[in-house]
């Protein structure tokens, strides 16, 4: 209760007034724009952490596939020139991977041999008498998967001592080389790989030797050769651009990922660096 001054006290005036509280329309207006502030407060903070975790999120299956696209770029980069090629739908493609290489003195051209006389490669420590071959100039893919003799693919290696600065590699079995290369250069070669999507995976498939058909041969299972390299993708594309006189060849990659409705498109382009 406010209590009036006596009049009787000095300096009294009739049209003083007194100090009072809020009254309870205002205390009610208070709580309502309090309560309005804090709602949209708490949105505000929902809405940013939310946009963070997403981003997160986003991020997160974006670098899955960035890793997956680094891995089948770094084997194309050193594909055997004339190697690579995508099969109908664009959703294979398929290359030979060099291991190694130098320089050659003598191949057998004119006629079969085991023999081949070539500058020191370094390789004899990573030798695998199961899978590596001697390619020298190819020229289409047909002859590089056409197991041809002669042919720009020899037999596997069975032995390749190491010396210097001359190397002797000995093949497996007799092989005449198809053409010579303007260059004198000779590659250290595997059996082909594929990578190939398929049901929301993309697979790597390996040891199913060089087939003519693109596709034949694929192993079906982990023991026998095929990998998973990266799943929840939604679609994979390759294409190729040949080499010519004035670049090298190029592959271009695109892979699309999907999780939790956030849906990711990556694109890459290969440079081949090598060139027959």
């Amino acid at each position: 209760m406010c209590r009036r001054p006596n009049k009787k006290l000095v300096g009294y005036s009739s049209n003083s007034t007194c100090n009072t509280g809020f009254t309870l329309i205002e205390l009610i207006i208070v709580i309502v724009v309090m309560s309005a502030l804090s709602i949209g407060s708490v949105r505000f903070i929902s809405d940013t952490t939310q946009g963070v975790i997403n981003a997160g999120e986003r991020q997160r299956i974006a670098s899955i596939g960035i890793i997956a696209l680094e891995k089948v770029a770094r084997e194309l980069r050193e594909a055997l020139p004339y190697s690579i090629r995508v099969d109908g739908t664009g959703e294979c493609i398929e290359f030979v991977p060099v291991t190694g290489g130098s320089e050659y003195i003598s191949i057998p051209l004119l006629a079969g041999a085991t023999t081949l006389s070539v500058i020191r490669t370094g390789y004899s420590a990573s030798l695998n008498t199961s899978y590596d071959r001697v390619a020298v100039y190819p020229s289409s893919t047909v002859d590089v998967y056409g197991s041809a003799d002669p042919g720009p693919i020899s037999s596997v290696i069975s032995t390749l001592p190491d010396a210097s600065p001359i190397e002797t590699i000995t093949l497996s079995s007799s092989h005449q080389f198809l053409l010579d290369s303007p260059e004198r250069r000779f590659f250290i070669v595997r059996d082909p790989i594929t990578y190939c999507f398929s049901g929301g995976f993309l697979y790597r498939y390996k040891n199913y030797g060089f087939q003519s058909t693109m596709g034949t041969g694929r192993p079906t299972d982990f023991l026998t050769g095929r990998e998973v390299v990266v799943n929840q993708l939604t679609s994979v594309q390759f294409s190729y651009l040949n080499a010519s006189l004035s670049r090298n060849g190029v592959v271009s990659l695109t892979l699309v990922l999907a999780e939790g409705g956030d849906q990711q498109t990556l694109d890459y382009e290969v440079i081949i660096r090598n060139v027959p």
